[in-house]
């Protein structure tokens, strides 16, 4: 099958190249393949000049390659066209033809596609001044530009989302928030956007909304509406969290959700959580067993070395009654593995503030809990974790 399609505009590709294939506005070409639809309807293509070394990788429509490089010397550039079509057969090329383009995609586009494509800002432009285009076509219609416009938002650097938070409207966000067909992942974004350009009313709506209304469960996605939350109440909304996640109704989702939450603000935000207020709440959450190893982690990689004493408790009171387990049974081995699998990151977190190079106290304290363990439990010399991420 082929397609013959008329060229309505040309958004990427260098001039020379451009030229060379002469694709311009008016022109036909010929698609090796078929255009389904009617005369009239738009086409996004991208090309290459000559055969292309390697596919393009396409992420979002502004991110198309320009110069992927061609075979015999030949330099190749990616056009992407618009087209309306109709049904052909391509004819023999002639010596004043224009060079052959290596059509590699064909995508159907609304009206509306094409004018996001028109106005997609320069790539040259710093990050912080295009996101204000894409913030307007987040929740589109047409769900190529929505879900082009949210990508370019879920690839940018925090700094530039946080440049434009004077943008934000507030309003928009608490319906696309509420709407409970919303996606996970842009309920996430959402909840961030709120968190850097709402007030007070906008945190208790937020909170509102962490847990399912039906099953009470942690919402897939409200991580964002946890760091929306926290944005706008600090320390305080902090403190608040904790006695809702950690306390007895606390779910293990929750208390993963907090845990990536500082993280977060320990990199990018420590003006709004100190770093007390959160190695205060992930030792908390070292204590327990299921996000232990997770908690441990962070606390090495923000060398919080101050942490070991408690931590070294956890580990002596998963170690006592290690001895008192029979290990001639079933049930005694896997106890005796499931404590020493909560000693094991605590284990790692010694070994990484001696190699750190915490305060000579702390230093000599790791060094005789690793040299007393040790001895006393062998199996532990095996204690390294694919996960776990030594502090950067």
């Amino acid at each position: 099958a082929r397609s013959l399609l008329r060229v309505r505009a040309v958004l990427a590709g260098k001039a020379e190249d451009l030229a060379a294939c002469g694709l311009k506005p008016g022109v036909q070409i010929v698609y090796p393949g078929e255009a389904v639809g009617r005369s009239g309807d738009l086409f996004l293509l991208y090309g290459d000049r000559g055969l292309p070394s390697e596919p393009p990788l396409l992420q979002t429509f502004s991110g198309v390659p320009v110069d992927t490089g061609g075979v015999s010397g030949s330099e190749s550039g990616a056009a992407t066209v618009k087209a309306t079509a109709s049904q052909s057969v391509n004819s023999p090329q002639s010596e004043n033809s224009p060079e052959p383009v290596d059509w590699t995609e064909n995508l159907a586009i609304s009206a509306e596609c094409f004018e996001y494509l028109r106005g997609l800002p320069d790539r040259s432009r710093p990050a912080a001044l295009r996101l204000p285009y894409y913030a307007g076509h987040l929740e589109s219609a047409d769900a190529e530009v929505a879900g082009d416009a949210w990508a370019e938002f879920a690839g940018a650097a925090y700094a530039d989302v946080k440049a434009n938070r004077g943008l934000y409207q507030p309003a928009r966000l608490r319906e696309w928030i509420a709407d409970p067909l919303m996606s996970p992942e842009r309920l996430g974004l959402y909840g961030l956007l709120l968190g850097l350009s709402g007030d007070a009313g906008d945190a208790e709506f937020l909170r509102e909304r962490f847990l399912d209304a039906e099953t009470g469960e942690f919402r897939f996605g409200a991580e964002g509406l946890l760091g929306g939350y926290l944005l706008l109440t600090g320390e305080s909304g902090l403190a608040e969290v904790e006695r809702q996640f950690l306390g007895a109704g606390g779910r293990d989702t929750m208390r993963l959700a907090l845990a990536q939450s500082l993280d977060f603000f320990r990199t990018y935000e420590p003006g709004v959580i100190g770093h007390g207020a959160s190695s205060r709440c992930m030792r908390r959450l070292a204590a327990g067993s299921v996000l232990r190893f997770t908690a441990v982690t962070s606390l090495a990689r923000w060398g919080d070395w101050e942490a070991f004493p408690e931590l070294q408790r956890l580990a002596e009171s998963e170690l006592g009654p290690i001895r008192a387990v029979s290990a001639g049974s079933a049930e005694g081995v896997r106890g005796r593995e499931q404590r020493l699998s909560g000693v094991r990151p605590i284990l790692e977190f010694a070994e990484q503030c001696v190699r750190a190079g915490g305060s000579v106290e702390q230093v000599e304290r790791a060094e005789q809990f690793l040299r007393r363990v040790r001895a006393d439990y062998p199996e532990l010399q095996k204690v390294a974790e694919p996960e776990f991420q030594a502090p950067q």
